[in-house]
């Protein structure tokens, strides 16, 4: 059961929930439950958070702390696959950091 992270583009129309739209503007799948184990055996606060089995959605506000996070593990860590999926989730996290009308959805199974 991996977590996959999907950029998302918010379009607000009025201030109802209900009246907001999101789409897809890039992904990155796991597929061998590599950023799941990670997030589980992370030891930090919002890493922690991650659940294989639900959804987390974080804005832009949360980018700090989520990269900071994503960029330490990615220090801790030696295979090539566990340093090229944190490498994408970085990527995405810094696009959504950069704009207030996106958010980064990290869904489980």
């Amino acid at each position: 059961m991996g977590v996959d992270v999907l950029l998302m583009q918010v379009r607000r129309e009025g201030t109802s929930p209900k009246r907001h739209h999101r789409s897809v503007l890039d992904s990155v799948p796991d597929y061998s439950d590599i950023f799941a184990e990670l997030c589980e055996n992370s030891g930090k606060p919002m890493l922690s958070r991650v659940d294989r089995y639900g959804s987390l959605l974080l804005t832009s506000l949360d980018m700090p702390q989520f990269i900071a996070e994503v960029d330490g593990l990615r220090g801790s860590v030696e295979a090539a696959e566990q340093t090229a999926i944190l490498d994408e989730i970085g990527r995405l996290a810094r696009r959504c950091g950069e704009g207030g009308n996106l958010e980064l959805h990290l869904e489980g199974d």
